[in-house]
């Protein structure tokens, strides 16, 4: 039976925490675009308060596939940036059966920042990934609402421990090569949308993440003056330009009839 909730209880914290593996759901607004679905171990997903969660995203190993050096791994940031939907989903292998999804809206809090600082000295500290070199983002949720459900069909699986081939392979890599990874990588995603953001990478790849009480502007909402400057940056210097004389023009003439009526 499917319960909802506006929040997260004591009970669901409770059982979150003791989860060894979530699955995390987001996808562009292209009606033909890439839906994915990441799953995530570790010790990474923390609840803040009851609506409200977050989970220490780690830089994936796609350099061992070279066939795939141009390919993402960055879905999830370029989807929040996009739009902010995302469902982060726990089921349970062992004891009692239970689905559990937690729907709402995430942001993008890179690494190295102020608030990531903060988030990972106030909920990550002692934890196995606090020291871990390779670390990307705190994805931060909003959760709005929270589902359950019986699970029945979710099989039994036994939990043997975490796999440590991605601490251990980033240990054996500096701040160089991790650099190198987002800019080869993770740069777009697999539909075009921008990847991988932060000044440590160079000027082509700055850009500022969303911020803490931020409004999502989705594509064709934006203000006539965000979409005057987009226009004027898209636009080569030639069409520009006849534009800003026609208009001034236009303008001139108008002012001049408007004085002669007066």
């Amino acid at each position: 039976m499917v319960q909802f909730f506006d929040n997260i209880s004591d009970d669901h914290a409770e059982w979150i925490r003791k989860q060894k593996i979530f699955f995390v759901g987001t996808a562009p607004l292209d009606g033909r675009g890439t839906v994915n679905n990441s799953p995530k171990g570790y010790d990474c997903l923390r609840v803040l308060n009851p609506n409200q969660v977050c989970y220490l995203e780690m830089s994936g190993m796609l350099f061992y596939f070279p066939s795939l050096r141009d390919s993402s791994g960055i879905e999830t940031q370029s989807h929040l940036e996009e739009n902010g939907r995302i469902t982060i989903m726990l089921t349970a292998f062992e004891g009692g059966p239970r689905i559990m999804r937690l729907m709402g809206t995430g942001r993008v809090i890179r690494v190295d920042t102020p608030e990531f600082n903060t988030l990972m000295e106030t909920h990550y500290e002692g934890s196995e990934l606090a020291r871990a070199a390779g670390k990307r983002a705190i994805i931060l949720i909003d959760v709005r609402k929270v589902s359950t459900s019986c699970g029945y069909g979710v099989p039994y699986f036994d939990y043997k421990g975490s796999r440590k081939t991605l601490i251990d392979t980033w240990a054996k890599r500096d701040e160089d090569k991790v650099k190198e990874y987002w800019k080869t990588i993770n740069k777009s995603s697999l539909d075009g949308l921008p990847g991988m953001r932060h000044e440590l990478l160079g000027p082509d790849f700055v850009g500022r993440n969303r911020g803490a009480g931020e409004e999502i502007v989705l594509p064709g909402e934006e203000p006539w003056g965000a979409l005057l400057t987009g226009w004027v940056k898209a636009s080569p210097a030639p069409v520009n330009a006849a534009y800003v004389v026609a208009g001034a023009v236009i303008g001139g003439a108008i002012s001049h009839l408007y004085s002669r009526r007066r």
